[in-house]
């Protein structure tokens, strides 16, 4: 096969393995072979340089196995949801997975919710909110609720300086927030921080500083709780320019910092993201980068330049629903 032939197929191959989702990854054809090191940080005591974002089960066959494959795995840090289908995970299986780590350390288990929207598949949820399903809150709905994100089927806006959706995340024994703590997980693992954003758009001038009150009053309860209990924020790095923002979290974790899927993000979009996201850095918070690409070269890519800023990176699918494994 002449040299050009040999280079289309190789690049057919590399395409119908990204475009598969085949997230065991060997990048060598066109970069010699090195190691990458991730930056490492000291989070409770725990030394964590690598994680894993799974947030969807259906690949496995019971709460058991799911928590088995995780187990088996090598990463420090693990981001999940609360919930197998509709249990949540016993407190008795969230110490396995913490445990089954190491003999001289533990893993870190973060228990992912979303404080910026209303997700339909919650146990809060009640169908008479939406009864006609048509995205818009029907009469008798709570006031924190809103429309529904016309980009994610099910999850509703919701208005989260409002006392009464505050309450649902925090402050009761009910409270979702209170249930995490519970069941013994490390910390929270805060999503749709970005909601500010939005109700910018909408005239609320003080929707950033709306956020950064939600997020340091309910650190501040579960701290009081547990002192160790971790508060690590998805998305939003514009909040580090509020000082008590900063004061009141570990960590943080960004999606698509250097790509979005199998496209670069532009120069610009990267300079003002990791000028953010260095606030945080310069705090001492860790950092989880997100990248979903597909194309080998760009998974590599994306570990690369997660190890230049500073960060710990995962690249997995965007769905979430399988565990990723980067040969290092």
């Amino acid at each position: 096969m002449k040299k050009w032939g040999r280079i289309a197929l190789i690049f057919f191959i590399l395409v119908i393995l990204g475009g598969a989702g085949t997230y065991i990854y060997l990048f060598d054809i066109f970069a010699p072979k090195s190691q990458i090191s991730q930056a490492s940080f000291t989070i409770n005591g725990q030394n964590v340089s690598d994680f894993c974002y799974l947030l969807q089960y259906n690949k496995y066959n019971s709460a058991e196995d799911a928590i088995t494959q995780m187990s088996d795995t090598e990463y420090d840090l693990f981001v999940i949801d609360m919930y197998f289908d509709e249990n949540p995970w016993s407190t008795e299986q969230i110490s396995n997975l913490k445990e089954s780590l190491s003999e001289n350390q533990e893993r870190i288990v973060l228990c992912y919710i979303s404080i910026g929207e209303a997700e339909s598949y919650r146990p809060y949820w009640n169908a008479s909110w939406d009864a006609d399903e048509d995205g818009i809150p029907d009469d008798g709905a709570p006031s924190w609720l809103d429309q529904e994100n016309p980009d994610w089927e099910g999850n509703y806006k919701v208005r989260y300086w409002d006392p009464t959706w505050q309450t649902l995340i925090f402050g009761t024994n009910t409270s979702y927030l209170d249930q995490i703590i519970n069941i013994g997980f490390d910390g929270a693992y805060l999503d749709i921080i970005d909601a500010f954003e939005y109700y910018e758009e909408q005239g609320i001038e003080d929707a950033a500083e709306r956020m950064v009150d939600f997020v340091t009053n309910l650190s501040s309860y579960c701290k009081a709780i547990n002192p160790e209990f971790l508060i690590v924020p998805q998305n939003g790095e514009y909040l580090g320019n509020f000082a008590n923002y900063l004061d009141a979290i570990d960590g943080i974790g960004r999606e698509d910092v250097f790509f979005t899927g199998n496209r670069r993000n532009s120069a610009s979009t990267v300079n003002e993201t990791t000028s953010n996201l260095a606030l945080f850095l310069e705090k001492g918070c860790f950092v989880l980068n997100i990248e979903y690409p597909s194309f080998p070269v760009y998974i590599r890519n994306s570990y690369e330049l997660g190890a230049q800023y500073g960060y710990i990176t995962y690249v997995g699918p965007r769905e979430l629903d399988e565990i990723a494994y980067y040969q290092r």
